[in-house]
């Protein structure tokens, strides 16, 4: 099975060496990742596609009855009408679940700078673009307060690892985790190359990104507050404190593509080449 660490390795022919074709490939979707960009690409380059959706507007049952029982649907149309790729916010139990009902599904994730990210959401939960926007406004009076929500803190690694391993804050055996488990880990800072070597894996060619979904070009003035608040050493402090594992993560893995970047670069020229030859 192809994994991120030939990849970060340098060892580009062994990550895109040639195997049997997955039953599923999976993106574990990070919100505010331009994951759905990512989606909309994908969807059309390897058909059929599905979206594991949780309805976050459904308040008759708590948050992780919800995803569970999102999760055994998807796994009911897969085996009904299996699609090639799939993506959804799903979490670690989640994805664990469909992996172990799914043998031989492939994993990849995208991931964003965690003070970024948390940005992002902050400004998509006020948007008109949210559902909920009405409710988020009432409850958060403002981003300091959404910094403090349980359910922001380290958000990157509960998607995508153990909770015992981020509870333990052990940075290091979910990088290691991550390494083993995923075919691919992205960056949105280096979207466009991430991008091309994700489909020369997924789809056996690169190709260029043509969709730009969910991006919420309004909320000025919300976003001109926002980084007025991130000013303030205190909150910064905050941030980095309640965000320590998603900052440790992300560190490491743009290390990795700080040093893979150029002679990626090369290579998927190379494989380009070759196929418009």
């Amino acid at each position: 099975m192809t994994a991120t660490r030939h990849l970060f390795a340098g060892r580009f022919d062994t990550w895109l060496a040639p195997g049997p074709r997955p039953p599923l490939w999976l993106f574990v979707h990070v919100p505010k990742t331009a994951g759905s960009s990512l989606a909309a690409d994908l969807a059309a380059l390897i058909p059929p596609y599905r979206s594991i959706h949780i309805d976050h507007t459904d308040r008759s049952r708590p948050a992780p009855e919800r995803y569970d029982i999102v999760t055994e649907r998807f796994l009911e149309a897969q085996a009904a009408a299996p699609c090639r790729i799939a993506s959804g916010h799903v979490q670690f139990r989640n994805v664990k679940r469909i992996s172990d009902a799914v043998p031989g599904t492939r994993l990849f994730t995208m991931l964003r700078e965690p003070v970024a990210r948390l940005v992002s959401d902050y400004l998509y939960q006020l948007s008109p673009m949210h559902p909920l926007a009405a409710e988020v406004r009432a409850r958060i009076p403002d981003f300091a307060a959404f910094v403090e929500l349980k359910g922001q803190r380290n958000r990157i690694a509960r998607h995508l690892l153990p909770p015992k391993v981020v509870a333990d804050g052990d940075v290091a055996g979910g990088l290691d985790l991550l390494g083993k488990r995923f075919a691919f880990i992205g960056l949105q800072e280096r979207y466009e190359l991430g991008y091309r070597a994700l489909t020369a894996l997924t789809a056996g060619r690169p190709s260029r990104p043509a969709a730009r979904k969910r991006v919420n070009e309004g909320a000025a003035a919300e976003k001109a507050e926002v980084m007025q608040a991130l000013e303030e050493p205190a909150l910064r402090a905050r941030i980095a404190e309640l965000n320590a594992f998603d900052l440790g993560v992300h560190a490491a893995i743009a290390a990795e593509w700080d040093r893979i970047a150029t002679p990626l670069d090369a290579w998927l020229a190379a494989r380009e080449q070759e196929a418009a030859a």
